[in-house]
């Protein structure tokens, strides 16, 4: 089967990775991999070059200016130039990824051209952010849905998808936890440039783009607790998400002359996941302390609303935009007999075989000629 796979950035390179290669190791799959907007910055770690260093085949390189906050104009683009990638190459399916705006336009691009669409991951739920809104309407474009939980796979069962195209399979954020060779401490030292003395903190802060009260709260809160607590803190920026600029500068900011704060922009897969592997918590509200972090029982601090509607693990303490919240939330997660209790906690989204699923579902899969749908009422499960 010729698929082609799309990749904007850090944020889902490192998770379709494992899929990639699990398809590669196959042999009964071809791999072109689109890759567009963050992939092709250096201001955001140009991650088209690790997929050529794993020894893909970059089918496009579609450069739609990441670096600028017009959300809009970054969605036509890549409508445009993944459709006209897709024209060029006609695989027999597009596989995208999660809910960004790109990543809409693409599955846009793949339907107007009668190409269906993989997704992975839909039924999950971000009221904080506009994506919440984009992944439902990628789900209604896709033809095969591979979700990582039982709660996903009913909310894409209620949108009227055909349950033998649904798919619980796990998530591949944790195939890369239990499989990678994730670097040790002293290597993540010299990458960030400062000792990871404990405790160490891992801050990822994205903006909120539906957010009930200005987004500048969450920063804010957060700030305040780098600087009201004892710590080794390792920031990693935000995404080219509307309104990323002011809180790359407050984060740069918070960081500058602290010899116990570092600010990273692009570090990788390998080096986010071993700090995260090294980290007693997380904080922010990115998407990776819900669904990663749990998989390492590493406890998230998980700020805001932002994430709001995802299933939960016992080790994800939700807070408001509120410093001393946080601050709480922080010492009960260095309490010995909180995290004894969560080491205890069954890993929520699989373990570590998602990749072996989701190609054995692939190589059962016929795409769709023409790719019809047809609406499928409640009450039948999921495969």
């Amino acid at each position: 089967m010729h698929l082609a796979v799309l990749t904007t950035g850090r944020q889902d390179w490192g998770i379709l990775r494992p899929l990639c290669e699990a398809l590669r190791d196959d042999g009964g799959f071809s791999v072109d991999v689109l890759a567009g907007g963050m992939a092709c910055s250096a201001a955001f770690g140009r991650v088209v070059d690790a997929v050529r260093a794993t020894g893909f085949h970059v089918a496009a390189e579609m450069d739609w200016a990441p670096e600028s906050s017009d959300a809009l104009r970054q969605t036509s683009e890549a409508v445009a130039l993944v459709g006209a990638a897709l024209g060029r190459r006609r695989p027999e399916a597009l596989v995208v990824l999660g809910d960004r705006y790109e990543t809409a336009g693409a599955a846009l691009a793949a339907t107007v051209l009668g190409i269906p669409v993989v997704h992975l991951y839909g039924g999950e739920e971000t009221e904080g952010a506009i994506d919440n809104a984009l992944r439902h309407a990628i789900t209604k474009l896709s033809h095969l849905h591979l979700v990582a939980h039982p709660v996903y796979a009913e909310r894409v069962l209620q949108m009227g998808e055909a349950p033998s195209t649904v798919h619980v399979v796990g998530s591949l954020g944790a195939d890369n936890l239990l499989k990678l060779d994730l670097p040790t401490r002293e290597e993540l030292e010299r990458v960030v440039g400062i000792p990871l003395g404990k405790p160490l903190g891992l801050v990822t802060v994205h903006p909120t783009t539906l957010a009930r009260s200005d987004v500048q709260d969450e920063v804010k809160a957060v700030l305040g607790a780098i600087r009201a607590f004892p710590a080794t803190w390792v920031i990693t920026l935000p995404n080219a998400d509307p309104g990323h600029e002011a809180i790359r500068e407050a984060l740069q900011a918070v960081a500058q002359g602290a010899p116990n704060v570092a600010a990273v922009s692009a570090l990788g897969e390998e080096r986010y996941l071993g700090l995260m592997r090294q980290a007693d918590f997380v904080l922010g509200n990115s998407s990776s302390g819900i669904t990663e972090a749990p998989s390492l029982r590493v406890p998230t601090i998980n700020v805001g609303d932002r994430q709001k509607g995802r299933v939960r693990s016992p080790s994800v303490l939700d807070v408001g935009c509120d410093t001393r919240e946080i601050l709480e939330a922080i010492r009960k997660a260095l309490s010995p007999e909180w995290r004894a209790e969560i080491a205890r906690q069954p890993l929520p989204f699989g373990a570590g075989d998602a990749a072996e699923r989701i190609v054995d579902v692939l190589k059962r899969w016929v795409p769709p000629r023409p790719p019809r749908k047809v609406f499928a009422s409640l009450g039948r499960g999921a495969g």
